[in-house]
């Protein structure tokens, strides 16, 4: 998948299917020139990691990796939905890439799906699952694989679906030896920090 084609690509599906795996299997075989950073990792990695929205805004020529993205986003919460809207605007304009996960698309908001320019799916269970009128939806329906059936994504863990402009087609990935590192005892990120986009909808004054 060549990464830097996109701003923002969303890897959604069953919980306990790959994504993480799936995720860091991308980041580990990037090629490009760009920086890889990881926004509130609950783990020590041999990438930079940053726990901070003034971080995040001025991280310029990156690609940016945030799993699990409602545990950093409480989306029912309009004021910070509207924040990391216009962060996302700005890491674009920054030349950044965003990369996160989310286990259903309910945690994508409409505004939000303008922004995606790329989907990965893992197996998806349920097709009833994925908000109706979503693009994570709306690419199923006009897209034909045998693995896409009337009841969801039907694909084994190693395996992805990716729906884009610039590429579609079933792709395989390795096991990377990542865990459950967002297990409560694995968890050692600055909470603090971890938990201020959620909290935080103040924005970095702009130049």
């Amino acid at each position: 998948m060549k990464i830097d084609n996109y701003r923002t690509i969303a890897i959604i599906g069953d919980r306990n299917r790959g994504k993480t795996n799936l995720m860091f299997n991308l980041i580990n075989n990037y090629k490009g020139n760009r920086e890889i950073v990881f926004y509130g990792y609950p783990k020590e990695l041999e990438y930079k990691q940053i726990y901070s929205l003034e971080e995040l805004a001025q991280t310029t020529d990156s690609i940016i990796v945030m799993d699990e993205l409602q545990n950093h986003i409480k989306f029912y919460r309009k004021a910070t939905n509207d924040a990391f809207l216009e962060l996302l605007a700005v890491l674009a304009h920054n030349n950044n890439t965003l990369i996160f996960s989310t286990p259903m698309s309910q945690f994508i908001t409409k505004a939000l799906d303008v922004f995606i320019d790329a989907i990965i799916y893992v197996n998806i269970s349920d097709m009833a699952s994925l908000k109706n009128g979503s693009k994570a939806k709306r690419l199923l329906q006009q897209n034909s694989f045998t693995c896409i059936n009337r009841w969801g994504v039907n694909l084994p863990i190693g395996k992805y679906l990716l729906l884009s402009d610039y590429e579609k087609g079933v792709y395989d990935f390795s096991f990377q030896n990542v865990g459950k590192d967002w297990r409560k005892e694995n968890n050692n990120v600055k909470k603090k920090e971890a938990k201020e986009l959620s909290k935080r909808i103040e924005m970095p004054e702009k130049c």
